[in-house]
């Protein structure tokens, strides 16, 4: 069969160009002064996996917080791979070498393989360092030899600290370009990245490399920082898309719905809800993906297995699905018509129809009259919080820090509310507080719309609306004041208060 390898370097399409400046204010834990991974495919169909890492550490969390920086974990499949530690020492800031004891060194299983039986055989190398101070530099170098030559792996660049020099190397058999191919994308022009011509296949440094972000609602990390994509080989682990699970007869039955797209969540949720998830990389167990058969009977797996599982359970229940990288694809029949739904295989997001703009699906508008439904407070207070509707924008402003120049992930938006809350007619209750009313739109962010006020007839009426409209569903570091204001106003009025005039009793 024919090999392909194909190497793709990329770095960030936007903001990248932030973070030195960003990164270079905020006090270091630890740097590292080199990070080398080495891959070398050998001519009898196994590959050597390296990796080198000298770190200094400067403050006292790198020291005292062990599974941070004080401790290296390892992970290999003893089935196919040999590790092999070359070199593990510390050098103290006088210069001294002290070497890693060999009862520092401790094979354990995997956290996310401990519920999953036949990943068992898995296991972690865990490297306790040693003689660890101020400004020490710990160096650990180690080999994976490994049974099988085919390789899919994604290396984000940026750490968790500063790295002064990161290499990747990767050489095959004959350097033949019948073999391999290189594409290079952007990235190598800001001068922290450059392409070798050496002996190597390939070889590439990037140098001064500051730490990675630190915020919540980031964005994918291959479009925040630089990285390399690595692949060699023809995966040969294909399965049958078709397969069924006889196994699970009885479940589908328990889980039918007559309606049909009903029937497939159902079926979908039941994976999610009670096949554990066990995840790490799949080239520890050579990118194979287990039978449904063998998913089912020990109710775990790796999101792979899960995906070829959920598959399997549709095929079972008589209905028409195929995958795709990321989902599975359904076919219901609608009036006459097959219409696709695209089901999330990780989450119980909503389906939606294949072909339709995902921002398409975050359209939400609700014109309900509904019950007062608050807690009392005390004082003849009483308050209530408004619904929250499957799918509607979820960002907690408490998270959205005051200064922030890392961009924002989210899901674009459009969202109409119109309560009218009914108050019980006696005794009489009043809104606490003076009516509300908001309205106004950023540019290039969106736009906000609240009005909240007691009627004539003691009902309350509440008007709601938010829009978020950002380029390819990222919020720039300028755009950022505005979409946090957008998101406390939007999370600042979403409960009401009234006041009983008489007693405090009952459903207030």
């Amino acid at each position: 069969m024919k090999k392909v390898y194909k190497i793709l370097l990329a770095a960030a399409i936007i903001f990248n160009y932030q973070l030195s400046t960003i990164n270079s204010a905020i006090a270091q834990d630890a740097e590292y002064n080199l990070i080398r991974r080495t891959y070398k495919i050998n001519s009898d169909g196994t590959m050597d996996i390296g990796f080198r890492k000298e770190i200094k550490l400067l403050r006292n969390r790198a020291i005292t917080a062990y599974a941070d920086k004080g401790e290296t974990f390892i992970l290999y499949n003893p089935s196919i791979d040999k590790l092999t530690i070359n070199e593990s020492y510390t050098i103290r800031k006088d210069g001294s070498r002290v070497q890693t004891p060999a009862n520092a060194f401790i094979d354990q299983l995997p956290s996310q393989c401990q519920d999953c039986g036949r990943y068992n055989g898995i296991r972690e190398r865990a490297v306790i360092h040693t003689a660890l101070e101020y400004d020490c530099i710990i160096v650990l170098d180690y080999t994976i030899h490994r049974k099988g030559t085919y390789l899919d792996e994604t290396i984000i660049l940026n750490e968790d600290c500063p790295v002064k020099k990161y290499e990747v190397i990767i050489n095959v058999p004959n350097n033949n370009p019948d073999v391999y191919s290189i594409t290079h994308t952007n990235g190598l022009s800001n001068g922290k990245i450059n392409v070798l011509s050496d002996a190597n296949t390939f070889h590439c440094i990037a140098k001064n490399l500051p730490q990675n972000y630190n915020d919540s609602y980031l964005p994918d990390a291959k479009t925040l920082y630089p990285f390399v994509h690595l692949t060699y080989g023809t995966n040969g682990t294909y399965y049958d898309e078709f397969e069924k699970i006889p196994e699970a007869v009885y479940l589908v039955g328990e889980l039918y719905d007559k309606n049909p797209l009903t029937y497939a969540i159902n079926i979908r949720d039941y994976v999610i809800d009670y096949i554990r998830t066990t995840d790490f990389p799949m080239s520890l167990v050579n990118y194979n993906v287990s039978t449904a058969t063998e998913t089912f009977l020990s109710a775990c797996g790796t999101p792979a297995d899960k995906k070829r599982l959920m598959l399997a359970l549709m095929h079972e229940a008589g209905f028409k699905a195929h995958k795709t990288d990321d989902h599975i694809i359904v076919s219901i029949k609608e009036n006459g018509n097959d219409m696709d739904y695209i089901l999330s295989t990780t989450d119980k997001r909503p389906p939606r129809l294949d072909g339709t703009a995902i921002d398409e699906q975050r359209t939400i508008e609700k014109n309900e009259t509904i019950p007062w439904q608050g807690n009392p407070t005390g004082g003849g207070y009483s308050q209530m919080t408004l619904p929250t509707e499957r799918g509607s924008i979820n960002i907690d402003p408490s998270k959205l820090t005051s200064s922030r120049e890392a961009p924002i992930k989210v899901r674009n938006c459009n969202e109409k509310y119109h309560y009218t809350i009914l108050l019980p007619r006696t005794p009489k209750r009043t809104m606490v507080g003076k009516p509300i009313n908001i309205s106004y739109t950023k540019k290039g962010v969106g736009s906000i719309k609240i009005n909240i006020k007691q009627l004539d007839n003691g009902a309350i009426d509440v008007v709601r609306e938010l829009n978020i409209d950002v380029l390819n569903g990222i919020v720039l570091p300028n755009q950022y004041k505005a979409f946090r204001q957008l998101m406390q106003d939007w999370n600042k009025y979403n409960t009401i208060t009234i006041f009983t005039n008489i007693g405090t009793s009952g459903n207030q």
